[in-house]
């Protein structure tokens, strides 16, 4: 299996700092409202959330509008899957073809745990994670080290 691509920003290629800055620089205005295709209102008031903490950090553009959108709409349907299953067992009898009753997971948990998997994904690529929060900090910090570098020499 292949690895995760870096970031843009911690790539140690040969890319012009030009070019770096100007993909880098993108934009957010595409993500001030909510896309109409979300999921429900839930989504919606996560994605308005979320576009206000990624304000601070600025690690997000127009270009992760999709990628915030599958997170939101995700989201959404975990806590859906999660008020309903709030009340129920977490095992149930299941009657096979055959007549023979079985004890089963609830299928909600599968539900639960795919919308689980899909946030836990999203989140990596938009920079919710610690994991990738740190990846952040480590870029800063070495931009910050290299700009005084840069000015004072090294003494």
């Amino acid at each position: 299996m292949a690895r995760p691509k870096k970031m843009l920003a911690i790539q140690e290629g040969h890319l012009e700092k030009k070019l770096q800055e100007q993909i880098i620089q993108t934009g957010m205005e595409q993500l001030e409202k909510p896309p109409k295709w979300l999921r429900d209102s839930l989504a919606k008031k996560e994605w308005k959330r979320l576009v206000e903490q990624f304000k601070t950090l600025s690690v997000i553009s127009n270009l992760d509008l999709n990628n915030l959108g599958a997170y939101c709409n995700a989201y959404s349907s975990y806590i859906e899957a999660t008020k309903e299953l709030k009340g129920q067992p977490l095992t149930i009898e299941y009657t096979n073809k055959g007549g023979a009753t079985n004890v089963i997971e609830n299928p909600l948990i599968k539900i639960q745990l795919k919308y689980s998997d899909e946030m836990k994904k999203y989140s990596s690529l938009l920079g919710l994670t610690i994991d990738s929060r740190l990846k952040i900090a480590t870029l800063k910090l070495t931009e910050t080290k290299k700009d005084i570098v840069d000015e004072f020499g090294d003494i």
